[in-house]
């Protein structure tokens, strides 16, 4: 009796395995349709989708999408069907998806990090070599073939004959057509050795979840590193700000990194390279400093918490290193420190620099393709609401050009030297901050000798000042206190329980 009891059930398994792994076939007058398992998207556009373990399947233009959650279903565009959901349903007709439907889509669990390359310099790796915590899984996507890697063994990446090659650590070459997962055991990392992180301090990094290895070109391939929510958060917040500030200004960023994260996630800009954010400052600085248990205890004790409007939907958070506290348009502003306090004495409260004249036409130079000659002046073309420079008139005894946006006008000005308010500081990048004035110096002939700027801040601007909530915190305020002062229109919610988009 006993044998037979479980060799019904074997059977009955063997059915319910069937159902679950076998597409769903539906016939009608107009052709057949098809519902695929449920799978997880690894890459979407508006006429393709790429899924963890069916084939890159083209998208009708008169796709349908809908969201269910919990007993409720809704209708939403195709935007909403993100990278990373792993519940989601395709329907085809003729080869062609026509319909989505995408299952516990309102809760955000992981994010997909585009990893860069030494010193941040750009995404396209041409060799990686990675050493695991534990024991580690090379599996290819779709065959599953691979091997396995023992703690303490490493692997060398690159690509050969527009394969990914790997060598293991006896030496032999693996050689893989499709993407490649890598990933340990649950509680093991996976550490990067073929380059390193940090500022002053310098060290291997290492990353938890699993990575995805694919073909960018016949040469580089891109490296994403797929990662827990509040796991990616631990090597974001001492990235972005001082572990040794106060816990409240800690919780602080952490909802605000949180925040800035789920909003990548949910507008998915780069679904179509298959990841969220990058680990830069393009996104916000993932893994460039080692976890910290303070920063480890603001995630903690905020967990799940971010921000979002009145509708519901989420907010934007930006960050900034330093707010100059008002538009910096004359001396005398610059010169006024009264608010000194609540920035937390930030050396980028107020800084200056002076470009000579061939200084100036080499640096203006590399953002404009016209030949401007030299340089014969500057204006103030246009400024923003918060007193950003945003447009930027250069003279040229050639001509003339205006330079738009912040970002542009803070590379063409990149100083090779920088006072702050208690220190000078070497070449920089870029203007601290596009919160600035200047003032021209001419030679005895009315010619340009060089010109000094004014400014103050670091950073964009907009939303949340660092220094600032270093400063309130010290200060006694709360975290809450904080996300209130800088992002007065939204509201903290759990994003599990709360969420809609």
């Amino acid at each position: 009796m006993k044998v037979m009891i479980r060799f019904r059930l074997l059977i009955y398994g063997l059915i319910l395995l069937f159902l679950l792994i076998t597409p769903i076939f539906a016939s009608t007058q107009d052709g057949d349709f098809i519902s695929l398992p449920a799978d997880k998207i690894l890459r979407i556009s508006r006429t393709s989708v790429d899924f963890e373990h069916h084939d890159i399947l083209e998208i009708s233009a008169e796709v349908e999408s809908f969201h269910h959650w919990e007993d409720d279903s809704w209708e939403v565009p195709l935007a909403a069907v993100l990278v990373g959901f792993e519940e989601v349903v395709a329907t085809l007709k003729d080869g062609v998806i026509i319909r989505f439907d995408v299952y516990d889509p309102l809760y955000i669990r992981n994010v997909r990090v585009a990893i860069s390359t030494e010193n941040f310099a750009h995404l396209e790796h041409e060799k990686l070599r990675f050493s695991p915590t534990s024991k580690l899984y090379v599996e290819e996507r779709g065959t599953g073939r691979g091997f396995k890697v023992e703690e303490g063994e490493s692997i060398e990446v690159y690509v050969k004959d527009s394969k990914l090659s790997i060598i293991d650590s006896k030496g032999t070459v693996w050689g893989f057509e499709q993407s490649v997962n890598l990933h340990t055991d649950s509680q093991g990392m996976i550490q990067i050795d073929s380059f390193k992180r940090g500022t002053t301090h310098k060290f291997s990094p290492q990353y938890r979840g699993r990575f995805e290895l694919s073909l960018i070109d016949e040469n580089r391939f891109l490296a994403i590193n797929e990662i827990n929510l509040e796991d990616y958060l631990y090597q974001v917040v001492p990235s972005e700000m001082t572990y040794t500030w106060p816990l409240e200004a800690l919780k602080a960023q952490a909802v605000a990194a949180r925040t800035y994260a789920v909003a990548q996630v949910i507008y998915s800009r780069r679904g179509h390279l298959g990841y969220h954010v990058s680990d830069s400052t393009n996104s916000q600085v993932y893994n460039n400093q080692p976890e910290r248990p303070s920063t480890t205890q603001a995630i903690k004790e905020t967990k799940g918490q971010i921000l979002t409007k009145d509708d519901g939907t989420i907010s934007s958070t930006y960050y900034h290193s330093t707010s100059p506290r008002t538009p910096l348009t004359t001396g005398s502003i610059w010169k006024n420190r009264d608010d000194l306090s609540l920035e937390g004495n930030s050396p980028w409260y107020r800084w200056q620099c002076t470009l000579n004249s061939e200084q100036l036409k080499s640096s203006i130079q590399q953002v404009t393709d016209k030949n401007l000659g030299e340089i014969v002046g500057l204006e103030i073309y246009a400024r923003d609401e918060l007193g950003r420079v945003t447009a930027l008139r250069v003279l040229g005894t050639n001509g003339k050009e205006i330079i738009e946006g912040e970002l542009n006008i803070r590379y063409a000005l990149k100083p090779s030297s920088l006072g702050r308010i208690n220190d000078t500081v070497g070449k920089q990048a870029l203007l601290p901050s596009a919160f600035f004035f200047f003032e021209p110096q001419y030679d005895g002939e009315e010619k340009l000798k060089a010109v000094t700027f004014y400014g103050g801040g670091s950073g964009h601007g907009l939303g949340m000042s660092q220094w600032g909530a270093k400063g309130m915190a010290e200060a006694g305020h709360s975290y809450l206190d904080i996300l209130e002062k800088y992002y007065p229109e939204a509201t903290l919610i759990t994003h599990r329980e709360q969420l809609r988009y």
